[in-house]
């Protein structure tokens, strides 16, 4: 038996103008007993106009994803942090001191 769960959830519909627009997520989640992992993204929008319903997929209209943004945007910044502190390391390795 696998851990490994994807599910798709269903947002709150929104009707605007005769258009009901409703997001739908997917999860990718492994729990284990002590740890666990789960993912969160946009995956796609339910358009129900004039008594017909499509599905768009994020291939198809782009959806940013604020949470992504700001995961690389701190990742980003860990590593520049980590570069600095590695350069002024070896700076103060090399210099001598008296």
């Amino acid at each position: 038996m696998s851990d490994l769960k994807i599910q798709t959830h269903d947002g709150t519909p929104v009707e605007l103008e005769g258009i009901t627009l409703q997001p739908v997520s997917q999860s990718v989640a492994w729990i284990k007993p002590n740890w666990g992992f789960v993912w969160n993204r946009p995956y796609a929008l339910k358009i129900k106009q004039h008594g017909e319903t499509r599905q768009v997929t994020t291939w198809q209209v782009p959806i940013r994803d604020i949470t992504q943004i700001v995961y690389y945007a701190l990742w980003g910044l860990t590593v520049l942090f980590s570069l600095m502190t590695l350069w002024k390391t070896i700076k103060d390795w090399r210099t001598p001191h008296d």
